[in-house]
């Protein structure tokens, strides 16, 4: 874990800058965005991405530290603002971060001055980029003593702090300590997942699954695959490969007669 005596806000969640975290390091596969330019929605050049805020408990970084140009900040000394991370977007190969705001809205940001990151100054931030109706309600509710690990859940569970909207399909945490793996955050150790890789390996594990069911269904006996769905109807599960004879009977009794195909009966019988 990170050396530095981190100071959790209200909710006991650690938010720190990822240059003052020693032992924590941007994850193979993806770039490092720190100095790249920033532009807003009419794509102008608002600054450059000074440094990156990370959740250091859930190894998710959770705001871009934009540092202002001259002209925008306004005043000859630096003035950093935060973006949360997932509004924004990256192009790779021009090594620019796109924002949607305007150039006169980045200028209203509330001023990040490097200190101790309170959940009264991420709600003015989130208010800026309009994530959700009641951010502002939740935060404040968890300011006033709401349960931390709630509270915690409440205000992240939003597509404005998931840094993989940031990547696109890269799904790995984008800090990582070396030497130690969560499971719950990674996809696979070697390399991001893409969505289309996700997307099959589902519909491979939901296609095992129902021919595991069928084979199941096949060798029960026909009584337990019976099921009444009315008083004067009840209905048999077959497998695709069993043929339904129906077999008139006397004295107004007909009966229903389910055979698996003749491989199956001389293999059974052997």
């Amino acid at each position: 874990m990170a050396r530095m005596n981190i100071e959790p806000n209200e909710d006991g969640v650690r938010i720190a800058p990822l240059s003052a975290l020693d032992d924590f390091e941007v994850a193979q596969g993806y770039p490092d965005v720190r100095g790249w330019k920033v532009l807003s929605t009419e794509g102008t050049e608002v600054g450059a991405v000074h440094d990156l805020l990370i959740d250091v408990d859930n190894l998710r970084t959770r705001y871009l530290d934009v540092r202002l140009t001259k002209e925008l900040a306004a005043t000859p000394d630096d003035r950093d603002v935060l973006v949360p991370i997932g509004t924004a977007n990256i192009v790779d190969d021009q090594k620019l971060v796109r924002v949607p705001l305007t150039a006169e809205r980045f200028g209203l940001l509330p001023l990040y001055d490097h200190g101790h990151l309170s959940r009264k100054h991420e709600v003015e931030v989130r208010r800026h980029f309009s994530l959700g109706e009641a951010a502002a309600a939740t935060a404040t509710g968890a300011v006033a003593g709401a349960g931390a690990g709630a509270a915690q859940r409440e205000f992240y569970d939003d597509a404005g702090y998931d840094d993989r909207k940031f990547f696109g399909e890269r799904r790995a945490p984008y800090t990582e300590v070396p030497g130690q793996h969560r499971g719950s955050d990674r996809s696979t150790v070697d390399r991001p997942v893409t969505d289309r890789e996700l997307a099959d390996r589902e519909l491979a594990a939901r296609e095992a699954v129902n021919r595991e069911l069928g084979a199941r269904d096949a060798d029960r006996p026909l009584a337990d695959r019976a099921i009444r769905t009315s008083e004067s109807e009840v209905r048999v599960p077959v497998d695709r490969d069993e043929s339904v004879v129906l077999k008139r009977g006397e004295g107004g009794r007909d009966e229903i007669i389910i055979r698996r195909p003749a491989v199956d009966r001389g293999d059974r019988a052997t």
